[in-house]
């Protein structure tokens, strides 16, 4: 939204009134946040201004630039009882700081007048203080600051309580701080390498475990599998993308750790982002079948609309391939179990790949999301594909419950993906036309819901989930899929540079219908009739200097339990014609056990303030084959607020706006 000439005005009066150099205002990361929240009052976002200034107070309840802010913000807010609290414990420090005194006069400057976009006009007389004498009026009691209201790496998810005026006196002020963030730390964590969190991570409760087509997101919005999900660039942890739960503040946190939390989160909330990646996923399997080799790259830009929330622009260009079907495993491929039954030649399967390019757009605000978009235009099967999400936080943001409805691709194969063709000329002679004339099967989605709960308090944390979809397909029967996952874990290590994260998981999943096959009908995923996994994961996340890097292992058993299956499942005319050939007329079931196991490691660079350079990989068994995937990525971010401390260091509001803005 476009700044008032008043409002402008108002942060001009504060920046002449808040030297940098001040006594008190010259701790890097305090003045750091409070130029921001001045930036954030201009601009009506007076959620994020509150939260910036409580922090500030949390640390030093008698800072006079954050008192002297937080008097304006309550002004703006229609509070005036808050306010003359806040006034009243700035003059409490005028007549020992002359900086404090300064401010005091500011005050009363403004205080006969309504605060440019308060929604309620001062009480009379002004502000409190505005018949008083700074640096003589006696002192007024002191009144206690503001509750902490804590921020979340999402970039929208600050939730400060209102501003009440305080009623007992705070503890003492804060000793000086021994931690504190140079202008350069500050600029470099805008950018900084932080690696997304996988396995057993912060925010990613889907990827702990050797999950059967559950490949979890670890630091986005578990997006839309348009080309497949591993192949999207990995987001940051505490960066500009946001995870499925937040990491959650702690008060055990630096100030380092706080302002980069903090940092990023206006980063986020502001500055337009470019990423683009070049991934390879690649499964072994039967030639032509269940093989499958995936190119794919990823390119999303991303911008905050009118400063409020975040909209984004994804285009997904893949390729697949399966290769072609073996002689020995022809049969199994299409209408051609008839032929077979019936000593008749089978059809060539020809090369089964695909390409084509996917678009999706999404849009976040607060703890709402919802991406909308299609799976790569160019496939056979082409089918519309999106989420809507309410993630809130509570307690402090260490309990987050996410609730989501989806329709997302199954990517287990081409033809659950992209879908394929069949010749049934042949079959269709041979049974009466028993399978029409429609050649193209596959396609398949999943559609339905999941909620997820996650606790974290920095030490311990649990997680609990559950899902239940549909999964239709063209010429392909419906299915129903539900599935469950239950973990806990703790951290033995953790500074603010590295962590060490170990726990134990419990996933299910299971399917009404097998359809792994690939005759015609049938939807070529993995689709037990039971599965479960118990594993143990460790991750282990850190950074050093412009490098950051993660590894993570876990280990466990597995077991899955197949149903048999019709070659053709929704066809009873053509197993009807199959059976009077006296031939084999379903896939068998089977049962396994087996070591579960999932590899995962990723380190990238900041090369600038701007600009990191990435690349990850893992390994998995979670399905009936062990998958690979590589990537490499770029991400880009055009800052358009100004680095803190430049030689030009007028208002926040003046420096920080683009012109077309003011």
């Amino acid at each position: 939204m476009k700044a008032s000439t008043s409002t402008l005005a108002l942060g001009l009066l504060l920046s002449v009134a808040a030297p940098p150099g001040a006594v008190r205002a010259a701790d890097a990361g305090a003045q750091i946040l409070l130029e921001r929240a001045n930036f954030w009052r201009s601009q009506q976002r007076f959620d994020l201004a509150a939260a910036m200034i409580d922090k500030v107070l949390a640390l030093d309840p008698g800072q006079p630039d954050a008192l002297y802010q937080a008097g304006l913000l309550a002004q703006q807010r229609g509070d005036t009882g808050a306010a003359q609290g806040y006034f009243d414990r700035l003059r409490q420090s005028a007549a020992s700081g002359s900086h404090a005194a300064k401010l005091v006069a500011a005050a009363m400057a403004i205080g006969s007048r309504p605060i440019p976009g308060s929604t309620a006009a001062p009480a009379a007389g002004g502000v409190a203080m505005a018949d008083a004498k700074p640096t003589t009026a006696p002192p007024a009691p002191m009144r206690a600051a503001p509750e902490l209201v804590v921020a979340s790496i999402d970039s929208d998810d600050l939730t400060p309580a209102p501003i009440k005026a305080p009623s007992r006196a705070p503890a003492p002020p804060s000793p000086p701080l021994v931690a504190t963030v140079t202008e350069t730390e500050v600029a470099r964590s805008r950018q900084m390498a932080a690696l997304p969190v996988t396995t057993v991570s912060d925010g990613d409760t889907e990827a702990v475990v050797a999950a059967p087509g559950r490949a979890g997101d670890s630091a986005s919005p578990r997006a839309v599998q348009v080309a497949q999900l591993e192949l999207m660039a990995p987001a940051p942890v505490g960066g500009y993308q946001r995870p499925i739960v937040g990491r959650p503040y702690s008060p055990d946190d630096t100030l380092d750790m706080d302002i980069d939390r903090t940092l990023a989160q206006i980063q986020a909330e502001t500055s337009p982002q470019l990423v683009g990646g070049i991934g390879f996923r690649a499964h072994g399997g039967d030639s032509g079948l269940n093989r499958l080799t995936e190119i794919g790259a990823a390119i999303e830009g991303s911008f905050s609309p009118w400063l409020t929330g975040t909209a984004r622009l994804t285009v997904l260009p893949v390729y697949l391939t399966a290769g072609s079907v073996s002689s020995n495993q022809l049969f199994q491929f299409g209408a051609n179990p008839v032929l077979s039954a019936k000593g008749s030649p089978l059809v060539g399967s020809g090369t089964q790949n695909a390409g084509g390019v996917g678009i999706l757009g999404g849009y976040s605000f607060q703890d709402l999301s919802a991406q909308f978009g299609t799976s790569p235009l160019g496939f056979p099967v082409t089918n519309l594909v999106g989420t809507v999400a309410y993630a809130p936080k509570f307690f402090n943001n260490t309990l987050s419950v996410r609730i989501e409805g989806m329709r997302q691709p199954v990517t287990d194969s081409v033809l659950s993906y992209a879908g394929t063709r069949a010749s049934l000329a042949a079959a269709n002679a041979a049974t009466g036309g028993a399978f029409g004339s429609n050649t193209t099967w596959g396609g398949v989605v999943k559609t339905g819901g999941h909620v997820t709960l996650f606790y974290d308090d920095t030490v311990y944390g649990a997680y609990g989930g559950a899902g239940l979809a549909t999964l239709t397909g063209t010429n392909v029967p419906d299915n129903d899929v539900i599935d469950a996952l239950l973990g806990v874990y703790f951290r033995p290590y953790k500074t603010d540079d590295d962590a060490l994260r170990v726990g134990v998981a419990l996933y299910y999943t299971g399917y009404n219908r097998n359809l792994s096959g690939f005759t015609f009908g049938q939807g070529g995923y993995f689709s037990p009739r039971n599965f479960e996994s118990l594993t143990f994961p460790v991750e282990y996340t850190g950074h050093t200097g412009n490098w950051s890097y993660l590894a993570a292992v876990a280990v466990g058993v597995q077991h899955s339990n197949q149903r048999s299956s019709p070659f053709f499942p929704n066809n009873p005319f053509a197993q009807s014609a199959l059976a009077a050939t006296g031939g084999p007329t379903t896939y068998p079931g089977s049962t396994s056990t087996s070591p579960a196991f999932n590899l995962k490691g990723q380190v990238e660079y900041a090369i600038d303030d701007t600009l990191s350079i990435g690349a990850s990989a893992s390994l998995d068994n979670g399905k009936s084959y062990t998958e690979g995937i590589g990537k490499i990525y770029l991400r880009k971010t055009f800052d358009w607020l100004a680095p803190i401390g430049t030689p030009d260091d007028q208002s926040i509001v003046s420096r920080d706006i683009p012109q077309s803005r003011l």
